[in-house]
Order: C-alpha cells, then sequence, then structure tokens
C-alpha cells in the first residue's frame, strides 16, 4: 500500500519556473479522488537565492502550505541536491520532478496504483508530453536528435557502443529514423499503453523509496547534471521493473539548464558525465573505442560547421564547445565538476 508521494524539485536559477511547476502539482493534488496517498513536497534551491532567480520559500509555501524548501548556499549539483531532498522526504514514493515539468490532471493516483499492482515495479515514468498538450501514439517516426519529440527523448535503452558510434559520427543526425534508433526509442511501441523500459528521463520519475535506498540513490560524482538519471536506472534495472506509465502525465519543455548554461559550457559537462558513465560501465576496449569516437565526433563536427548554411546557435560558440570536448576525449582536459 503506497501511503504517501513525497515530489521532490531542484531548482537552479529557475525560481519562477519553479513555482509554476509546484501550482501544478498543488492542483493536481486537489484533482485526486480519494485523499490516499498523501502527497508532500520537497523544493531545493541549488544556491542561487531569491535575488540570483531562486526560489521565493514565501511564495512555495503560500502555493503548498507544509512544503519543505531546503536552501544551499551553492550549488551542490542535481543529483546530490536530490538525494539530500530524499534524505528528508517522508514519502514511500519519491517522484523527482524537474522545473519545466507540468503535472497534467491527477498523475499521482495512477503512480500509486502502478506500484501496488506490481511489486516487481522499482521505478514509474509518468508520460512526457509537448508543452502544447499534443502527444503521439506509436509506432512513431523519428525525428533529428535537434527536433525529437517528447515521446521519443524520454524512453531510450541503455548506452552501447553501437549508438555511441550512431550518435557521434552524426548517423542518426543523417537519418534520424534507422532501425538501430527505432530500437533504442522504443520507436515502434505504443506509447498509449505501459511496457518497461531500460531508462526514463528524470524530467519525470517516480521511484520506490526502498530501492532507491537499495541502490545508494543517485550517484554524486555525475554533476552538475546530465547523466546520473541514466546511471540511476541502470542500477534500478537490475532491482525490478521501470514502467513506463501513459496514465500518468507532465507536460515538459525540457533543455533550461542547458540554455542558461551556454552551449559550450553545456557540452563538456555533458561529454564530461558521458566519459564517466563509461568509465564505470564498459570495459577497457570499449572506453578506449568511445573516446576515439568522441574524439572523431568533435572533429567531424568541427570540419562541418563552416559548410553548414544554418546553425541553432553562434558558430564560435559550438566550435568553442567542439573543442572543449575533444580536450576531454583525448585527455588534455578534465571534466568540470560544478557549474557557475
Amino acid at each position: 500500500m503506497i501511503r504517501e508521494i513525497t515530489v521532490i524539485c531542484v531548482s537552479w536559477r529557475d525560481g519562477a519556473s519553479v513555482e509554476e511547476a509546484v501550482a501544478s502539482l498543488a492542483q493536481a493534488r486537489a484533482r485526486m479522488p480519494v485523499p490516499e496517498p498523501r502527497v508532500s513536497l520537497v523544493v531545493v534551491d541549488n544556491g542561487a537565492g531569491e535575488a540570483g532567480g531562486g526560489v521565493s520559500t514565501a511564495r512555495i509555501e503560500a502555493l503548498w502550505p507544509g512544503a519543505a524548501v531546503l536552501v544551499n548556499a551553492s550549488n551542490r549539483g542535481l543529483g546530490p541536491a536530490s538525494n539530500q531532498a530524499a534524505a528528508s522526504a517522508r514519502g514511500d514514493v519519491l517522484l523527482f520532478v524537474n522545473p519545466d515539468a507540468r503535472a497534467e490532471g491527477d498523475p499521482f493516483t495512477p503512480i500509486a496504483r502502478a506500484f501496488e499492482a506490481d511489486p516487481r515495479v522499482v521505478a514509474v515514468a509518468p508520460r512526457l508530453i509537448e508543452p502544447d498538450g499534443s502527444a503521439v501514439s506509436g509506432p512513431v517516426r523519428l525525428s533529428p536528435p535537434s527536433r525529437e519529440a517528447q515521446a521519443t527523448f524520454q524512453l531510450r535503452r541503455l548506452p552501447t557502443l553501437s549508438s555511441d558510434a550512431r550518435e557521434l559520427l552524426l548517423i542518426d543526425h543523417v537519418s534520424p529514423n534507422n532501425p538501430g534508433r527505432r530500437r533504442a526509442r522504443y520507436a515502434n511501441a505504443d506509447r498509449d499503453a505501459a511496457f518497461a523500459v531500460e531508462q526514463a528521463a528524470a524530467a519525470a520519475l517516480a521511484v520506490q523509496r526502498s530501492a532507491f535506498e537499495e541502490v545508494g540513490g543517485f550517484d554524486e560524482a555525475f554533476v552538475p547534471a546530465w547523466y546520473e538519471d541514466v546511471d540511476l536506472c541502470e542500477r534500478l534495472g537490475r532491482e525490478g521493473v521501470i514502467l513506463y506509465l501513459p496514465t500518468s502525465r507532465f507536460l515538459h519543455r525540457g533543455g533550461a539548464s542547458a540554455a542558461r548554461l551556454g552551449y559550450d559550457l553545456f557540452l563538456p559537462i555533458f561529454y564530461g558525465n558521458a566519459l564517466r558513465y563509461r568509465r564505470i560501465r564498459y570495459g577497457l576496449p570499449a572506453r578506449l573505442a568511445y573516446r576515439a569516437l568522441l574524439a572523431g565526433g568533435m572533429i567531424l563536427r568541427l570540419a562541418l560547421l563552416p559548410l553548414r548554411p544554418a546553425v541553432p546557435r553562434p558558430r564560435r560558440e559550438a566550435a568553442r564547445a567542439y573543442l572543449r570536448v575533444l580536450g576531454l576525449a583525448v585527455g588534455l582536459s578534465r571534466p568540470a565538476t560544478h557549474a557557475p
């Protein structure tokens, strides 16, 4: 019996967005047909403070009386702050929600019922839908990575050297609907039905508290963000089933933190954590192959950059990002361990 769900939301310079998320969560709680399970809330302001675009404790408490607001003096990173919130949470289910996610309808009751229906379920991934409320049903045709829909962004198989090669050598960009990527994105699965997945984005992810504690929570080496959810799902998958649940829904935009950082800071952090994940999960030959693919992928991007008629960001910024990642790949620089 699920008695309580604790929602955990970590903020970094997005206090206004957190308030919108909390307002949607409060409205969703009011829609629950019965008072069980209880739903509580923990918000972490990761070092910004209200003056720096962080969380207003008074406004959060006005939206959700009794909410716990934890304020850190500096940006601890998403994983450490999520663990901090989990340690103070009361719920037997922890629902991690990004500030750019908005609850749709009542997502809580289906989550509780899914855990109660099958003891093998250790995590539940609510359906992420587009900010305008639109959603696709499978099978779906995949768009290029830069225009990926929430339906296929959310659900993936765990990384392999094959999927690494497709992404880094731009195969997924040139031929986004290729069979390997379709398999990796569960593109043939019906998005209107529940099914087990290897990993799900933590923009909205409910985890059985006992399983979260059993695997040790988020690995705090993955800072400030990115890949901590991939790593968590890999460990949770050894304990039981990660269930995609379309009857629980969240609107999601995505990309806010990366945009605030800027591409030349975001990309080295992202690939630094990608290297860290593979250092843990891959054998030595695969690790070396990944570094070679990463270096080759950045050289390829640098070579093509002047030839592209239109680019989504300034060419100099993109070139700096590719050069910094190239330095990581060949061991000339080290991954960042914090965000400004």
